[in-house]
């Protein structure tokens, strides 16, 4: 069973409802990184692809690290500063989602050749530990209509006998006798306490935690100051953590048998990838340069170390005797698989005016419908066949997206400032319906930059809309839908030492 439900990147995400972690949704969010990692690349939007000289070019076009001339040191924290307000039937509930992160620290080296006697004027080795996506987001709901989760569970137990349940989701609801065989000659056929179009009063806590961490290990090089190219070796460390508790009650006292129903779910990934990025920035002339980077898939090793679901239901058989409080739990043991995100090409072009500043811009190329898992099926045969359903799902779901990032950086004496507009396109092919599903970041920025240190701030918002779904049902009238609208701002400061 699926819930929908757009992401902090303003797209609609799936959630599964099922005994898989690993769905065409987990995929999308492994996939979507963010551009820029210091406060001066993401105060310019993020679009520093054919300028260098930045530590934030190891992640988007690693020839940026041969327009380096000093070694650097930098640290740089980032506060999130977020709200979700979330309209579930008009009823509306806000919920603060605020947290500092380490956005990333690193440090490049520089050794500089005889500027007469050789080619290769210099070359940059880089190490790098940066924030590359954040899942960090918390919101919560809750309002009286029409229709219930058993619907679902009804839906997807009628036809199958017991032992056939599936043991995370309906099988769970059979469990805690939230449904039932009402003839034991029909023994596929299931009821509930709960009619189609009886009103409860739903409510739910949804709760995501974690990120992903790269370290980068890269190397840039300046050929006779116009040609600059450069590696990056990249392992990014994924964690994920979710847990949901959707919640339903009989409020006003209304119904015989039916008090509160609760269904939970949590699960945990964490993992390790390998990928390359290759760049090359060619300096036309004295004020123009354009750039160009690929990066290679990611390929991660992924373990899901947790997946539980959990059914309380609070039921009076006989008023005699009180409520009864029924519980099922079902969890599985850690599972190991690949995967497999998209390419991503990045074009560039810079024009730099000595003395007054730069004005930026990259477009970036990512065909989110080329993910794919692998599953050892010697180890886990309940996967078999499961990666072609599911890598059919990402190919016929996602499609090709283009990125467009533009930023401009004002310099007066030692100070700097900076303005930035990021545009990331839908990822989800035609035949899914979407609301808003483009992202939109503005940013700004301040710097102050003297001889050997610098400090910068950069304030990048976002302003988004999602749609959240917490169960689907083929047949029923009643669809619930959640109207999150979502309000974001990052306070990024990235203080360097140039030595």
């Amino acid at each position: 069973m699926l819930k929908y439900f757009f992401s902090f990147f303003n797209l609609i995400l799936l959630l599964s409802f099922s005994c898989f972690a690993q769905t065409d949704i987990d995929a999308l969010r492994y996939s979507q990184w963010t551009s820029g990692s210091t406060a001066r690349s993401l105060a310019v939007g993020g679009a520093f692809g054919a300028l260098g000289g930045d530590l934030s070019s190891a992640n988007i076009n690693p020839g940026g690290l041969g327009v380096f001339r000093a070694s650097e040191i930098a640290f740089t924290p980032i506060l999130n500063q977020g709200n979700i307000s979330s309209d579930f039937s008009n009823n509306t509930t806000s919920t603060d989602n605020n947290r500092w992160r380490v956005g990333g620290v690193g440090a490049a080296f520089v050794t500089l050749t005889d500027r007469y006697e050789n080619d290769w004027k210099a070359t940059t080795f880089a190490i790098t530990y940066n924030q590359i996506a954040n899942f960090d987001r918390q919101f919560r709901y809750e309002n009286t209509t029409n229709g219930s989760i058993v619907e679902s569970f009804l839906e997807q137990a009628d036809g199958l006998f017991p032992e056939q349940l599936g043991a995370f989701f309906e099988g769970l609801a059979f469990d805690a006798d939230l449904i039932f065989n009402p003839n034991e000659n029909y023994l596929d056929l299931y009821e509930s306490d709960l009619s189609p179009n009886d009103a409860v009063l739903k409510a739910e806590i949804f709760d995501s935690q974690g990120s992903i961490y790269e370290l980068g290990f890269s190397m840039g090089a300046n050929y006779r100051h116009d040609l600059y190219v450069g590696a990056t070796i990249g392992l990014p460390f994924l964690n994920y953590r979710q847990e949901t508790r959707y919640s339903e009650e009989d409020e006003n006292d209304q119904f015989d048998f039916f008090n509160r129903l609760a269904y939970s779910e949590r699960f945990a990934t964490t993992g390790i990838g390998l990928n390359v990025k290759l760049g090359a920035i060619y300096k036309i002339n004295r004020m123009f340069r354009v750039g160009l980077a690929a990066h290679t898939p990611t390929a991660f090793g992924l373990t899901d170390t947790q997946f539980e679901t959990e059914i309380d239901y609070n039921v009076t058989y006989d008023v005699n005797e009180g409520p009864t409080l029924n519980e099922a739990f079902a969890s599985s043991d850690p599972v190991d698989y690949t995967l497999a995100t998209p390419w991503r090409f990045i074009a560039s072009g810079g024009a730099i005016v000595p003395n007054f500043g730069f004005v930026s811009a990259d477009v970036e190329w990512v065909n989110y419908g080329s993910s794919s898992y692998t599953f050892d099926v010697d180890r886990f045969p309940f996967y078999e066949g499961f990666a072609e359903i599911v890598n059919d799902d990402i190919s016929a779901n996602y499609k090709s997206a283009i990125n467009a990032r533009l930023g401009a950086e004002y310099r007066y004496k030692v100070f700097r400032i900076r303005a930035g507009y990021a545009f990331y396109g839908n990822p989800f092919d035609s035949n899914i319906e979407t609301l808003n599903s483009a992202q939109q970041n503005i940013s700004f920025g301040l710097g102050v930059r003297p001889e050997s240190v610098y400090l910068d701030l950069a304030l990048v918002q976002n302003m988004s809309n999602e749609l959240y779904v917490p169960y689907r049902t083929n047949s029923s009238p009643n669809v619930q839908e959640v109207n999150n609208g979502i309000s974001n701002t990052r306070i990024v400061i990235t203080g360097g030492f140039k030595f």
